[in-house]
């Protein structure tokens, strides 16, 4: 039996000031191993794993987590300048090739994210304990791979938890939930399609070019592009936060997108009609302004609609979700102003918004000065935070929140909101709208009005090419509202000069409509 001149025993009680002493520095960089021919690999083998793992001069903390060497496949001997960098770490060996065999152990998953829920069919993949149950939110940061864990073990070999968990933190922070829950869904899919194939996990990350463009072209005519192109989405934020390489600006991968977009147009949704004045005003007389809920949602859909906002800023998704950090509060600054014509306005600002993010946006509501409808904003706003019980509702709550009947404060939740002007359109059959209709009907009627693009693209919070984008969306619904020939063209080529002046070619709108270049976060409904 070879015999370690290095080896040192341990006591319990850790190393004695005898132990602790070193060989002569001039032995310090001697291979034991080195030879004029190659030593007996099964001698080597069988000799502890101290020899092989352990450094003798640098004592490591303890680590019960020592990579498997099969021994039907013994790594190759390092050299007599390889021995100290091969023996530093005790739970990371470069020299010895990853393969199948090696043991990873995952990080435990915070149970505050596992999921509750029973797993729909459409949803369900294999068991597997690189993918625990957890919400959808979570998916991206708990869900590993082979590549994954070997990363996290490389890291947790060189820098202390404390920066691991720092830098986690931080990465995951960078997307807001809403986004994470929609990115969840390319996992899903994804893995599903590996399962069914056998995809070996380690070819899951980095996935190579191949296989993305075998999975686009599995769901090619099934979904449409915008659908494949979330999906793709989630893959390159998992593959981002992983440290992982992700492949999706090759060509086979726009190729196979452009194919994606062009076989999926028979999934577009059908555009959906504009809120138009008339919904506003069938709205306004069908609700009950002696029940406070009634005095909110009205207050809600008339300051979307003329500040053409996106309903998710001036309501919350759900009660679990509100967040001061994203939904405006009763703790809103109102600015109060006169414009030039003589109509009053308001202002107050919003916290968050899909295109400035923690910069936040002003909402602006102009008055009206003839309003025998009673549509006007001010108005609304008013009769809501002033001149009911609504006015005591705590600051705290989001701003359109209300007492319930039992005399409760409650916040506008999006769907409840939209169930009750649903059912009023319903009766009355002019409810071809969606959620996202408020912000395009305003953007319409503020255009047949004659307003300049650039005031309504700055009041709506729309970048410039996003404007054009979403002008080139909606242009099929705008005859809806836009009754008067004359305004449709006037509306037109007010349009076209705006991209002119801003330089902004057809080719670019078509190219970025088509996902090839970006998706701009605007451009996305609520």
């Amino acid at each position: 039996m070879f015999k370690n001149p290095f080896k040192r025993s341990w006591s319990s009680s850790g190393p004695s000031d005898a132990q602790d002493a070193v060989a002569p520095r001039t032995t310090l960089f001697q291979n034991p191993f080195h030879s004029s021919k190659r030593p007996n690999t099964s001698t080597v083998l069988a000799s502890p794993p101290t020899i092989l793992h352990r450094n003798p001069f640098k004592r490591v903390p303890h680590s019960n987590s020592i990579p498997e060497i099969s021994s039907a496949s013994p790594p190759p001997l390092p050299t007599s300048t390889q021995v100290t960098s091969a023996v530093i770490s005790t739970t990371h060996v470069p020299d010895v090739p990853t393969t199948s065999t090696q043991t990873v152990t995952r990080p435990p998953v915070d149970p505050t994210h596992l999921s509750t829920r029973t797993t729909r069919k459409a949803n369900e993949i294999k068991p597997s304990d690189l993918r625990p149950p957890v919400l959808a939110k979570h998916r991206i940061a708990d869900w590993e791979t082979p590549f994954s864990l070997q990363q996290k073990e490389k890291y947790l070999s060189t820098f202390p938890q404390k920066v691991i968990s720092s830098a986690e933190k931080a990465i995951a922070g960078s997307t807001v939930d809403v986004t994470k829950e929609t990115y969840a869904a390319g996992l899903t899919r994804f893995t599903q399609y590996c399962d069914e194939l056998n995809i070996d996990e380690n070819q899951r990350m980095p996935a190579d070019k191949l296989l993305i463009a075998g999975f686009v072209g599995e769901h090619i005519s099934k979904v449409s592009g915008s659908t494949i192109s979330n999906w793709l989405s989630g893959l390159k934020a998992w593959h981002e936060m992983k440290g992982a390489p992700w492949c999706g600006d090759d060509c086979w991968i726009r190729m196979a997108h452009r194919t994606a977009h062009r076989e999926g147009v028979i999934h577009k949704r059908k555009p959906r009609s504009p809120v138009t004045l008339h919904h506003l005003i069938v709205l306004h007389k069908a609700l009950d302004f002696s029940i406070p809920f009634h005095i909110a949602v009205w207050a809600v859909a008339i300051i979307t609609f003329w500040a053409c906002r996106r309903l998710g800023e001036t309501t919350i998704p759900s009660i679990a979700k509100f967040n001061p950090k994203f939904h405006v509060t009763g703790e809103a600054v109102f600015c109060y102003f006169q414009q030039p014509d003589g109509t009053r306005a308001v202002s107050f600002r919003i916290p968050w918004t899909k295109t400035t993010h923690g910069n936040g946006a002003d909402v602006i509501v102009s008055g009206l000065i003839n309003d025998p409808e009673g549509i006007c904003g001010l108005k609304a706003l008013a009769l809501h935070l002033h001149l009911n019980v609504n006015k005591d509702v705590p600051k705290s709550y989001s701003l359109f929140g209300y007492i319930d009947e039992q005399g409760n404060p409650q916040h506008m939740v999006k769907d409840k909101f939209l169930e009750l002007c649903f059912d009023i359109w319903t009766r009355e059959c002019i409810c071809d709208v969606l959620g996202h209709s408020f912000r395009i009907g305003g953007a319409v009627h503020l255009l047949s009005l004659g307003l300049a693009p650039e005031y309504v693209a700055a009041v709506s919070g729309w970048t410039s090419l996003a404007f054009l984008l979403y002008w080139r969306r909606i242009v099929e619904i705008v005859p809806v509202a836009i009754h008067k020939a004359m305004e449709l063209e006037k509306v037109k080529k007010a349009i076209e000069d705006y991209r002119k002046k801003q330089a902004i070619s057809n080719t670019m709108i078509e190219t970025v409509a088509s996902g090839l270049s970006c998706t701009p976060n605007d451009f996305l409904d609520d």
